[in-house]
């Protein structure tokens, strides 16, 4: 069986471009204040960041047979963590742009991505409807936050506590894969 230690270039550079499209978008969100050009960015960085997950879990899937698998034990306490961290990147990764265009659509407007094109209408004019679908993705937003915190400190863990380098696996521009060279895993 072929030895995996890296994650295929289409993989580790959706991971980075969802990386830095969430980040800045958390940082636009915490900074909107009513500021329409910003509300306008952050709905379309919204917009990209749904089609980028979108592509990267038909990316995943495609190629669940080529990823390297986790340096984490089954069954172990690190292992269950490290796919409940995973997964529920994914769930709010999906969910939180999709309450933001439900919110959009609730306040009476068009979900548009920096104008080129505009999103269907998800859900009815309401004001009550877009006000507590605005908490909602406010909360979820946080918790993906804290859920990204989660994640870095699991990769920093891995390499200050258990001196496993396991970054070099995720980088596009990597060419060695640290210190750990496993089987291919099929996760699906």
């Amino acid at each position: 069986m072929k030895i995996v230690t890296r994650y295929p270039l289409s993989i580790s550079m959706l991971h980075w471009l969802l990386a830095i499209a969430l980040i800045g978008n958390l940082i636009v969100g915490l900074l909107l204040d009513d500021n329409e050009d910003l509300v306008g960015l952050h709905k379309s960085i919204g917009i990209v960041i749904l089609g980028l997950v979108l592509v990267r879990l038909g990316n995943r899937v495609r190629k669940r047979r080529v990823l390297p698998p986790s340096i984490n034990p089954a069954g172990t306490a690190a292992r269950l963590v490290e796919r409940t961290v995973h997964r529920l990147l994914y769930v709010l990764m999906l969910v939180i742009p999709l309450l933001g265009w439900m919110k959009t659509n609730a306040a009476g407007h068009t979900a548009s991505c920096f104008g080129f094109f505009s999103l269907p209408t998800l859900a009815p004019k309401s004001r009550a409807l877009s006000q507590w679908l605005g908490e909602l993705h406010a909360l979820t937003a946080y918790g993906l936050a804290a859920l990204v915190g989660v994640h870095i400190l699991g990769a920093l863990a891995h390499r200050v506590i258990r001196t496993e380098n396991i970054l070099p696996r995720i980088l596009p521009w990597s060419t060695c894969a640290g210190q750990h060279e496993t089987q291919a895993e099929d996760i699906g």
